[in-house]
């Protein structure tokens, strides 16, 4: 048995093949920094970011045949992409990024719900603000994994 195990982490991205009595194979790594263009924001490249993906996947896996797939994601990392090209609509928001406080604040007074900004909805939320008039029947939103 082989799988393929990739870890998207926030700093880098690793991929391996881990054989049915554990061992490593083919172990590959990139580093992948997020962009911080203010302080409290976190952005990165989700088509950088899923080319890296994508090459080491690829070179880890080779030829191989495998059995399954393992991935280990940053969760609320939050993409908003095209859904006929694939293509990101805007810079994805890192999990730490803190640009939307103050929606869970008021979201807290207001509605008395308590929401964290590394929370996956206030950032696709705030993404779908940001994207103004595009047809909305073509932005999809998700995270990393």
């Amino acid at each position: 048995m082989s799988v393929l195990v990739v870890d998207i982490g926030t700093s880098g991205l690793r991929s391996a093949i881990v054989r049915a009595d554990g061992s490593i194979n083919h172990f590959t790594y990139e580093r992948a920094m997020p962009t911080t263009p203010a302080p409290g924001l976190v952005e990165f490249d989700a088509a950088a970011l899923k080319d890296a993906i994508l090459r080491l996947t690829k070179q880890a896996a080779g030829k191989e045949q495998l059995d399954g797939v393992g991935i280990a994601a940053q969760r609320a990392s939050t993409i908003a992409w095209n859904a006929r090209t694939g293509q990101p609509l805007a810079p994805a928001l890192g999990w730490q990024d803190l640009r939307t406080i103050g929606d869970c604040l008021t979201m807290r007074t207001e509605h008395g719900v308590s929401v964290a900004p590394n929370q996956t909805a206030t950032k696709a939320r705030w993404l779908l603000q940001q994207l103004g008039d595009i047809d909305r029947s073509i932005i999809r939103l998700g995270t990393v994994d």
